[in-house]
């Protein structure tokens, strides 16, 4: 059986637990250089081995250092001057609060750095730090179900995301467009424009009355933008998997708890039938594990608890993580440990034949062919990371029958085939 495999990288700071709690590792310069060159060795690594892609998160104003990720398109452009098939994504742009027209471009140009390799991840932000004074000129609020206000900025965030996701898609899909929504009019009326360049060069653009009637984006992508991949991470939401479904998204489910996981791919499936695409149970969803192999489970286990262990338990619990890790009817708190991440399936986490069996049932009940494993490149050891995802590929896959495969992106018909970096 055929499996895509997509590394998930924050990343953060390159220091050690100790080091964070002495407070400020996000401005620290050598923890930065320490973790991009963690980071380089695993792009390195994981095109080599033939992972499918890489995916960086967006999260601003990280003093703390455990999310280093302000811009994931910028990111990913350094992560595709050192890579030649892995392709690169986000997981994901902040779309509520970020200018559509600005990530629409910027996207494309990374397209073009990369050789026809970016894909787009799509995230409606759950940081209020970020949302709410990045995107403050939107009216932009994160959603957080204990946000005493959730019902109004859930409608407005969701608002700004399908509108932005719209612009977006029409940028890419047209050489010239125009939109009318509830946030956005683009162009806005009554801009004189009356070049006779323009007129000449980009017809249909100024109107009879010379005003710009209508914008492109240049460059546009290099792939045919039908085919690009879009995703939208970190989710559980039934609005947001039937939205996927609807548009032809990839959402990438983050439970590991199989009976929610289960419902989660049953409401894609009945979305996805009932919006015209034939797909089978399980398909067109990716699932976030982190998987850590080693030696021994002792190792697995060191490397987990400095590495996901610790950000898990010292960032992501406040934001409601463990919600994820609750059984169906269960009440009460989750116990915010490493050991309980371990335990409730998030992190498999041990030696190749614990994970061999971990990873062939996950394979078997959720009929899933994408795994995105989250790789906490920064604090944990990268020794002990590279070891891992060497393992994980030339030991475990095999074990479980197992074997990689890429997308192949479909560039689009009018490219002639010459790359920048064609000699």
């Amino acid at each position: 059986m055929k499996i895509r495999l997509g590394s998930f990288l924050l990343p953060s700071a390159g220091a050690t637990p100790a080091e964070f709690e002495r407070g400020y590792a996000g401005q620290n310069p050598n923890y930065y250089q320490r973790g991009l060159k963690d980071c380089a060795r695993l792009l390195r690594q994981l095109d080599e081995l033939g992972f499918d892609f890489v995916a960086f998160s967006e999260h601003h104003f990280h003093l703390e250092g455990l999310e280093i990720s302000n811009n994931p398109v910028l990111l990913g452009t350094w992560a595709a001057m050192q890579t030649e098939k892995l392709r690169i994504g986000q997981m994901g742009n902040v779309l509520p609060a970020r200018n559509p027209v600005l990530l629409a471009e910027d996207l494309a140009m990374l397209d073009h750095f990369s050789g026809g390799r970016m894909m787009a991840g799509f995230a409606r932000g759950y940081q209020a730090r970020h949302v709410a004074t990045i995107g403050q000129k939107m009216n932009a609020h994160p959603t957080t179900a204990n946000d005493p206000q959730y019902a109004e900025h859930d409608k407005v965030n969701r608002e700004l995301f399908v509108e932005h996701y719209d612009i977006i898609r029409k940028a890419w899909g047209n050489a010239l467009f125009r939109h009318d929504g509830k946030h956005w009019q683009l162009p806005p009326p009554g801009i004189a424009w009356d070049h006779p360049a323009t007129r000449a060069l980009a017809p249909g653009m100024v109107g009879d009355d010379g005003t710009l009637e209508r914008i492109g984006i240049a460059p546009n992508t290099l792939q045919d933008p039908s085919t690009i991949e879009v995703y939208i991470p970190f989710t559980m939401s039934p609005a947001t998997i039937e939205w996927s479904a609807q548009q032809g998204v990839i959402p990438v489910i983050f439970t590991p708890i199989e009976a929610l996981a289960k419902g989660c791919l049953d409401l894609y499936h009945q979305a996805a039938q009932a919006a015209g695409r034939d797909l089978a149970w399980g398909k067109g969803v990716g699932h976030f594990r982190e998987i850590v192999v080693a030696d021994t489970e002792a190792e697995a286990v060191a490397c987990m608890e400095r590495g996901l262990g610790y950000i898990w338990t010292r960032w992501h619990d406040w934001f409601g993580f463990n919600e994820a890790l609750r059984y169906p009817g269960e009440t009460g708190e989750i116990p915010n440990t490493p050991a309980c991440v371990r335990e409730r399936g998030y992190s498999l986490c041990g030696t190749v034949d614990q994970i061999a069996r971990q990873l062939e049932h996950m394979v078997k009940t959720l009929q899933t062919d994408l795994i995105v494993p989250w790789m906490s490149a920064g604090p944990a050891p990268i020794d002990a990371l590279l070891r891992s995802n060497e393992l994980l590929v030339e030991k475990v896959l095999p074990l479980v029958g197992l074997e990689l495969t890429r997308f192949q992106p479909s560039l689009r018909a009018e490219f002639g085939g010459e790359h920048w970096r064609s000699p």
